[in-house]
């Protein structure tokens, strides 16, 4: 019985740390676009070209941050089941 509870626990856990590096992903790429989007209008570009540009950039930082994320996530999983 309390072995279930555990597991149920565990798997909480996990689903929570998981989403959360969701939630980190979307966060920065939102940003980033609204930020650009903010610079175009101030500096009245009249494209959206900083919109693009920091978008983008945003996009390829919020990958590498969740692709760390993860594989820190991958070596904790690990360290835990070699401990057990």
């Amino acid at each position: 019985m309390e072995d279930q509870r555990n597991n149920a626990s565990s798997s909480l856990r996990k689903y929570g740390k998981y989403s959360s590096v969701v939630f980190q992903m979307l966060f920065i790429i939102g940003v980033a676009f609204w930020g650009g989007h903010q610079l175009d209008l101030y500096f009245k570009t009249g494209s959206n070209i900083l919109v693009l540009v920091i978008g983008l950039s945003g996009l390829c930082l919020s990958l590498y941050t969740t692709l760390k994320r993860l594989e820190n996530l991958n070596k904790e999983e690990q360290d835990n089941a070699k401990q057990k």
